[in-house]
Order: structure tokens, then C-alpha cells, then sequence
């Protein structure tokens, strides 16, 4: 408990020093920032620990991190007062205007935080080498509590450092050193903590919309009541495989609907208990994996896409770079918002402005206010550095959005605002990389370019199983906006058929003539062709075409599309009306009677969050799977939190009639349509919620445990021997220390001394390194020799490549004997298990021996 009030009260720091330059932010919002105050303050503090240790000027230190913090608040409050005339009322008098907006965040978020630490303390197997990269996690942790600047050494890739996006393991170091906590703490907390801070993310992001589109005070009760469920949509609701799962433990339904649905792995586990409750275990896993990815003879790939969703993330206790994202990505989406807001508000630049003034950034897009833009690029270039792939995302959307913004004004071409657009993206982009440039420039990724995605696409049913919920909120809203737009837009621009006709050639026929196009290229060009053999020579392209070549594999493709069209209709006829409510009237404010900035932004999440997962449809992104899982991963987890506040807020818009705000039009006179939609909106809902309330209960054992707050517990308590030696080696091996363990591959027990220590080993698990690196050239090098020094008889060769990779401690225990033992009976070497392990009794100096679990020091050279 008093753990969890430390980190409470050091948050509260952190969110009070970022307040005043939030509340200077996010101006152009009802609630200033307020919400966003605690991820800006870690992102800030993070940020300056980070640079200043990377540029030298700052240690990795409880010293360096403190003056981090004093730099936060000092910065945080020169911006608020520098220009304070142009800022509007004061700080002061907002919180006290806006009490109840303060009191709602605070409580959400304390509760939030108590509450999900509480389910990490009861969950067993927090830490574990399977279901999940935990290993690694604590790895990186571990390894930036012990570097002493930037960028942090590679645990498992010594004389190396991490080449991943850890700047969200650089914020769980911060909060881990200036609390004072355990490692395996400071892990369980910071899940904790990034529960909380994505609820009330997801809470300010749909407050704001509802606030600025009603023109009440945020503190209002619609906004405060839908900010809420905004939080639930975004963070605690699950998908609706959770229903799926309870039926089938009650056998409730037929054979035939499990083989139709289809659901990985369902039928095949057998779980049938009679009851609606699947019980414990690991069932709730499946909720990630409802996709089932064909060929185009419609037989199952060995890859499934994964398909995960917040709630699952922290229920698995995930402290990846997609989790620790989170709160940023909602501090973007805020940003977004607010740039719209102000885009609308800002008076147009006049028309004869010079070419310079209309083609710069900081004037069309901020006013001239540059020390904004930076802001801008900080909180977009983090996701770069937290969640590579969140990046091109984002700053899409906040171009999206000022695009919005200046399309709203009719006086506006075409013509100026896509060049703008067009700079302003590409200013942001500079910024976001420069900013982070020292990250970067030490960064190498597996990412092998944009391939098609040639085999048969999703089912509609199984995409519904995601996101049944969304997608039925967003047909209706985006229905009643293009009705409304028919109303109000009655001469003026293209009218709502030829609008959303225009919009469905674009989306739906786009896709496929680019299809067409690339297997043209493909026939022409010499690089295309290398491409096109490539994807013909894989065996489910063979298998479907034969020798057919690229004709009849357009054929088999086309074949593959037509069977199954239905979701390419759903999601095609979806995105075209977004585009329609988000940028075909530019006038409707004045007859709707209200701000329709709100209902723009919600219109521009639904047509970028179903667009990213129609997307991978066509294309993904190639890594070292080969597959398409990855993408659907990446994409799909973004579509759910932008489906998720869009989805809040259409459910308020929608619902005025019947929840205390007036509405014009038809709607208006029809209020037996909002019942009904509130009803299957309820029962939808309804069922998404079975999944967090019945795999919580799974997760926890049914709170059957002692509660124990450290995720390296179970570590240490399954392995005694091996945990005694990594206390051994905190307490006494010195920073830089280089060890030598068995070495893994991937979600095994190896590398375990690495990743609770701290300390780089030679080699952890190789083929983690090589999806973080693009390539197996230096774990080759290494693999060699490291067998080489646990098998040979012979010292001296031994001693040789233990001074060939600078070893400091050699490690023996129980994986390593299995290792040796593995090695000796390939029969490809000379070995005997017990001998080469002998040789370190004599060759090096034991330091350190509990069990099983032997520590050699090397010497000196």
C-alpha cells in the first residue's frame, strides 16, 4: 500500500509541474489540458533525463532524475508566463471554474490506479518466460537502471545498446529510481500507473469533444458522463469473445455456429464446463487471436493475426511499447483536437499574404507560435520513440485534422490548404526526428517494406467479434450526420449521393487498381519482378496458382475477393461516409445550431481508425514472420482506441434527444429511433463487458493468492538457487559488469541473470535480438564461441574466448547444464557434459555457489 502512495504522490509531481504549460497547450480545449497534465509531466521529465544523458550533461541517476523534475516544472511555468496576457484566464480561477472536471480526473484516476494494482498483486505469473515478452521487459528495465547514460546498454547483446523503442522503459526506470522500489515493483506499478493514465486520457479526449460540441462547461454533466464512457470504451471493455466463450462453457449454442464463427482454437480446447464461466486458466488468451488468416485454397495458415485490445494488454500485465503508448497516443489524439479547434477559430490568413507566410507551418498551423509547434513535435516524435509504428499514425491525424479545420472555412482552396498540409506533415516529421535524433541514430529495425497482401481476407463475422460494438455505434452516427448534412447543406457543395459516391470510388476502387497497378510494375520493372517471384515462389501462392504465373495469380486473387466481399463493402461504404461527415459541409454550424468541430474530429477518428484496419486488407508491413500478424497487431490496436472515443462521443451525439439536449431535424421528432439504438447499444456493450468481468476472475485465480506486488516474486520463489546469485551480483559486481549465461532463443527461462541483473550478458535471447536488429549476423558470431567455452576440455581456448567477449562472471546452473548437455549429444563436437563444465573449477575463481547455481569470475587478462 505504501508503494502505491508513493507513486501516487510522485505522479501528482510530475502532472502539477506540467500543468501550467498543458493548460498553455491545450488552449483551444474546454478542459485545457487538464486531463493530459500527468503524461505530459512524464513525458517531459523523461525526456530531459533522456537527453541530458545522451548528450552527456546528465546522469542516469536519482540526482539526474530529480533535477529532471525541478527542469519540468521550471520550464512548465516560463511558458505559462511568457506571453500570459494572450493566455486567457488564469490558471487559478480554471480550476476553480472547473472543480467538478479536477474532481472527476482525480478520482478516476486514483481509483483507477488502486484498483489495477490490486488485480497485478493478486494475478500469479506476473513475470514469465511464456505468454507474453516479460523476460525482455524487465530485461530493459533492469538494463537502464544500470546504465549510467543514454542509450542504454543491450542486456542480451553485450558491448551493444538496446536497439528498440524503450522510451516508455525509460519512464518506468524514472518512477522505479525516485521512488526507491524493487525492480519487480516498479514493473507491477507501472502497469498500474499506465492503466490509470489511459483512462483518464481516453476520459479528457471525449470530455473535451462532448464539452466543445455542446458549448457547456466541461464540468458539465454530458461531458463528465461520457468522458466516462469513454474510459470504458477505450480501456476496460473487452471484444465480444468473451460472450463467445462463456456460451460455449454452457454449451449453449451448436456445432454448426462454432464452425461457422471459427474462432482459433475455441472448439479444439474443449472446455465445455456446463456454466457460463469458462474457469481458470488461460482461455481469456484466445480473446487476442479471433482472427484466422486463409490461403487462397481457404486452408489455415500456421500465423494467425494477433489481434489484441487494451483491456487484454493489462489483463496479460503487458508492459510493452503498444501498452506503455497509451497515454500518449491519447495526448496526440488531444493535440489533434485542439489544433482543429484552433485551426477553426485562428482568422484565416489574409488573401494577399505572401507565398511564404501561406506555405510556413508555424504560421498557417500556429500562428507564428513556435514554441507550440516544438511541443507538437515532442509529444508526436515520442510515439516514434515509445511505439515506432504509432508515429506515421498520429501525425496523420493531426494533418488530417488541420486540413478539417481549414476546409471549414469556405473562403479556403483546395489549392493552398494541401500544400500546407503537405509542409506542415512534413515539419512534423523533421521536428519528431530531430528531437530524438540520438535515439535514431543508434536504432536499426527488421521492417522489410510494404508488401501486398495477396491471400483471402478477413471474415466479416470474426471482424464483428472485434469490433461489433464500434462498428454498429459508427453506422448509425455516420447515418444521422449524412442525414443531417442532406439537411443543412441544401444548394451549397455536392450534394450527399454524389458526395459519398465520389468518396466510395476513392476507397473501394482505390485499393484495387493499386493492386492492379503494383502486378503491372511487378510485369515491367526489373526490382517488381524480383518482388513477384519472390511472393509466387511461397508455397500458399503455389498451392492456389500452380504454374499459372502472374495472370493467374490475379485470377486466384480476384476469385479469393469475390467469395468473401463482405467486409470490403462494410468497411469501403464506412470510411466514404466518415470522409463525407468530416469534409462535405463547410456551413453547417450556422444551421445545426452548434460547434460542429466535435463532430467533425469524431467523423475524421472513425474514417483513420476504420481505415487502418481496411488497410491491411491490401498490404502489410514485412518483417521476420513474413505475415501480415504483426500489421493487423499494430493497426487494429490504434482502430480500437480511436473507434473507442469516436464511439463515446457519436453515443452522446446521437442520444441528445433523450439525454437533455436539444436537437434539430428529423431526429428530433423521432425519439423511438434513439430508444432502439440505446437498446441494441446496451446489449452490445453489455456483451463486450462480459469479457473484462469473467477474465479478470480467471486472471486472479479467483482471488485465491496472497497479493504480492513484485513482479520478479514468482522468479525468485520457482528459483531459489538462480535468484540467490542475481542478489549476489547486484550487491557486488560493478556497472559494466559482462556476463556469460546459456543463451536463448526466444520465451524461454534463458537469460534470466541478464534480466534481473542488469548486467549484459554475450548472448540472451538471439532471436528477440534479431527481430529488434533486422538480421542474425552478430548472435552467429557469438553462438560459436560461447559453446566453445562451455565444452572444451581445453583452458586455454577457453580462456581465450572468455577474453574475446570481455567476460567478467561466467554463470552456471541449471540451464546452462541442459545447454552443455544439448550440445554433446547433437554429436557434431567432442564434449563431455560434466567436463567442460569441470574446467571453470580450475581455469577461474569461484565467487559465489547456492545449489545449482555456481558464479565464476574471470581474470584479468
Amino acid at each position: 500500500m505504501l508503494h502505491v502512495l508513493t507513486w501516487w504522490l510522485l505522479i501528482q509531481l510530475l502532472g502539477l509541474a506540467a500543468l501550467p504549460l498543458a493548460f498553455r497547450l491545450f488552449k483551444w480545449l474546454p478542459g485545457r489540458g487538464y486531463t493530459f497534465a500527468k503524461p505530459l509531466g512524464l513525458l517531459l521529465a523523461s525526456y530531459i533525463l533522456w537527453l541530458g544523458g545522451s548528450l552527456g550533461y546528465l546522469q542516469n541517476t536519482s540526482g539526474g532524475a530529480l533535477l529532471a523534475l525541478a527542469l519540468t516544472a521550471t520550464i512548465s511555468t516560463a511558458i505559462y508566463t511568457w506571453r500570459r496576457k494572450d493566455a486567457g484566464p488564469s490558471l487559478w480561477s480554471f480550476l476553480r471554474r472547473r472543480w467538478r472536471l479536477v474532481l472527476t480526473t482525480e478520482l478516476l484516476f486514483a481509483v483507477g490506479f488502486a484498483a489495477w494494482a490490486a488485480v497485478r498483486a493478486y494475478a500469479p505469473d506476473k513475470i514469465m518466460t511464456s505468454g507474453g515478452e516479460k523476460f525482455m521487459e524487465i530485461a530493459f528495465l533492469n538494463a537502464i537502471l544500470k546504465s549510467p547514460s543514454f542509450p542504454p546498454r543491450d542486456p542480451w547483446l553485450s558491448g551493444f545498446a538496446i536497439s528498440y523503442y524503450y522510451f516508455g522503459y525509460v519512464m518506468m526506470a524514472l518512477l522505479t529510481r525516485l521512488s526507491g522500489v524493487l525492480p519487480g515493483v516498479g514493473f507491477e506499478l507501472y502497469n498500474a500507473l499506465v492503466f490509470a493514465l489511459t483512462l483518464t486520457g481516453a476520459f479528457g479526449v471525449v470530455n473535451n469533444l462532448v464539452a466543445g460540441s455542446s458549448h457547456t462547461h466541461s464540468d458539465g454533466g454530458p461531458a463528465l458522463r461520457f468522458g466516462l464512457l469513454g474510459a470504458l470504451f477505450v480501456a476496460v471493455m473487452g471484444n465480444l469473445e468473451g460472450l463467445l466463450e462463456a456460451l460455449y462453457a454452457r454449451g449453449a449454442l451448436p456445432e454448426s455456429f462454432w464452425a461457422w464463427i471459427d474462432i482459433p482454437d475455441l472448439t479444439s480446447a474443449g472446455q465445455v464446463t456446463g456454466s457460463f464461466y469458462p474457469g481458470h486458466g488461460w482461455w481469456w488468451w484466445r480473446a487476442s487471436r479471433v482472427l484466422r488468416d486463409r490461403n487462397l485454397l481457404r486452408e489455415p495458415m500456421p500465423l494467425n493475426p494477433i489481434d489484441e485490445f487494451p483491456f487484454f494488454s493489462f489483463l496479460l500485465g503487458d508492459n510493452h511499447p503498444h501498452v506503455m503508448a497509451l497515454p500518449f497516443v491519447l495526448l496526440a489524439i488531444g493535440l489533434a483536437f485542439n489544433l482543429l479547434r484552433g485551426t477553426r477559430r485562428r482568422r484565416r490568413t489574409p488573401g494577399n499574404a505572401s507565398i511564404g507566410a501561406l506555405l510556413n507551418p508555424l504560421a498557417s498551423a500556429f500562428g507564428g507560435d513556435w514554441t507550440t509547434f516544438l511541443l507538437y513535435g515532442l509529444a508526436l516524435g515520442a510515439l516514434g520513440f515509445l511505439n515506432t509504428w504509432d508515429l506515421p499514425i498520429y501525425i496523420g491525424l493531426t494533418v488530417l485534422t488541420y486540413v478539417a479545420g481549414c476546409y471549414a472555412d469556405p473562403d479556403r482552396s483546395l489549392s493552398v490548404i494541401l500544400p500546407q498540409a503537405i509542409i506542415l506533415g512534413v515539419a512534423f516529421i523533421l521536428a519528431s526526428v530531430l528531437l530524438y535524433l540520438p535515439f535514431y541514430v543508434s536504432f536499426s529495425s527488421q521492417a522489410g517494406g510494404v508488401v501486398p497482401y495477396l491471400l483471402a481476407p478477413t471474415r466479416l463475422p470474426q471482424y464483428l467479434v472485434m469490433f461489433g460494438p464500434f462498428v454498429f455505434i459508427a453506422a448509425v452516427f455516420l447515418t444521422a450526420r449524412l442525414s443531417l448534412t442532406r439537411l443543412h447543406a441544401k444548394s451549397s457543395g455536392p450534394t450527399r449521393a454524389g458526395a459519398t459516391a465520389r468518396w466510395w470510388a476513392v476507397v473501394g476502387i482505390g485499393p484495387i487498381l493499386l493492386l492492379v497497378i503494383v502486378l503491372g510494375v511487378a510485369l515491367l520493372a526489373p526490382f517488381g519482378q524480383a518482388i513477384l517471384q519472390d511472393l509466387l515462389a511461397r508455397p500458399e501462392i503455389q498451392q492456389a496458382v500452380g504454374n499459372n504465373g502472374p495472370t493467374g495469380t490475379l485470377r486466384a486473387i480476384l476469385a479469393g475477393r469475390l467469395r468473401d466481399p463482405w467486409l470490403f463493402l462494410l468497411l469501403s461504404l464506412l470510411i466514404s461516409t466518415a470522409g463525407v461527415g468530416a469534409f462535405l459541409s463547410r456551413r453547417t454550424s450556422e444551421r445545426v445550431g452548434e460547434d460542429p468541430a466535435a463532430a467533425h474530429f469524431a467523423s475524421l477518428l472513425l474514417l483513420c481508425g476504420l481505415g487502418l484496419t481496411y488497410v491491411t486488407e491490401f498490404v502489410y508491413l514485412r518483417d521476420s514472420f513474413g505475415v501480415r500478424m504483426n500489421t493487423i497487431f499494430k493497426f487494429y490496436y490504434q482502430a480500437w482506441i480511436m473507434l473507442g472515443c469516436a464511439g463515446a462521443f457519436s453515443t452522446w451525439w446521437i442520444l441528445r434527444p433523450i439525454t437533455g439536449r436539444p436537437a434539430t431535424g428529423r431526429l428530433a421528432s423521432r425519439p423511438v429511433i434513439h430508444y432502439a439504438f440505446l437498446a441494441v447499444a446496451v446489449l452490445l456493450v453489455s456483451a463486450a463487458m462480459v469479457y473484462p468481468v469473467i477474465a479478470t476472475y480467471s486472471r486472479v485465480d479467483g482471488f485465491s493468492h496472497r497479493p504480492v506486488l513484485n513482479g520478479a516474486a514468482p522468479i525468485a520463489r520457482n528459483n531459489p538457487d538462480d535468484w540467490a546469485a542475481i542478489e549476489w551480483l547486484h550487491a557486488n559486481a560493478e556497472n559494466g559488469t559482462v556476463i556469460l549465461e546459456a543463451p536463448g532463443k526466444s520465451y524461454d527461462y534463458e537469460g534470466r541473470i541478464s534480466a534481473f541483473t542488469g548486467h549484459p550478458a554475450v548472448l540472451g535471447w538471439a532471436l528477440h535480438e534479431s527481430q529488434w536488429r533486422g538480421n542474425y549476423v552478430e548472435q552467429g558470431k557469438r553462438e560459436p564461441d560461447i559453446a566453445t567455452i562451455y565444452t572444451t576440455p581445453y583452458n586455454k581456448l577457453a580462456l581465450n574466448r572468455l577474453h574475446k567477449w570481455a567476460v567478467d562472471y561466467v554463470v552456471v546452473g541449471p540451464p546452462e547444464r541442459r545447454y552443455v548437455q544439448d550440445l554433446c549429444a547433437e554429436g557434431s563436437r567432442r564434449c563431455g557434459a560434466e567436463g567442460g563444465l569441470a574446467k571453470f573449477d580450475t581455469l577461474l575463481t569461484r565467487v559465489f555457489a547456492h545449489g545449482q547455481t555456481t558464479l565464476y569470475r574471470v581474470p584479468t587478462p
